[in-house]
């Protein structure tokens, strides 16, 4: 039950984010938009509960269905990812600590690489989880922007 100890660390991750990401987002002006503690918290709650979801239905559907476990894979793939890019280059590039960064490379990077390791078989598979990363990746960073307006409307 590696995946339900990931959630765990994803929450961890977004709970982090939510304290004071709005706040750090004032420093970042140059390179992220600033967003209110009201607008970011509402996405972040959306976002969550979509992490799982995913995972939800990776439990119900993985043994019967090839695309549930390709889009949960490809789901834990961009949080794998989401660990570097934006959180470790914007603490490096901004010299100041990125909300996310430490909660991310503690227990999402190794969690998710972990379940990455274990559920990825063949190269085949590699192929489609890349693959499913990339839409899911299109998917959050479009929804997110969206989920900000929507906080920023709702909350304001």
């Amino acid at each position: 039950m590696i995946e339900l100890l990931f959630l765990l660390g994803f929450t961890l991750h977004n709970l982090e984010e939510a304290l004071w990401l709005p706040q750090w987002s004032k420093h970042a002006r140059k390179y992220h938009k600033e967003v209110t503690q009201n607008e970011f918290t509402f996405a972040v709650i959306i976002v969550t509960a979509i992490g799982y979801l995913l995972t939800f239905q990776y439990f119900i559907f993985a043994s019967s269905s090839s695309f549930s476990k390709y889009v949960y894979l490809g789901f834990i793939l961009i949080m794998v990812a989401n660990v570097i890019f934006p959180h470790l280059i914007a603490t490096v590039v901004l010299k100041k600590y990125a909300p996310g960064t430490i909660t991310g490379i503690l227990l999402n990077a190794p969690l998710g690489i972990y379940i990455l390791t274990r559920g990825i078989n063949g190269t085949d598979e590699f192929g489609f989880v890349i693959i499913s990363g990339v839409i899911l990746a299109i998917i959050f960073l479009l929804l997110i922007n969206q989920l900000f307006k929507a906080g920023k409307y709702l909350f304001d």
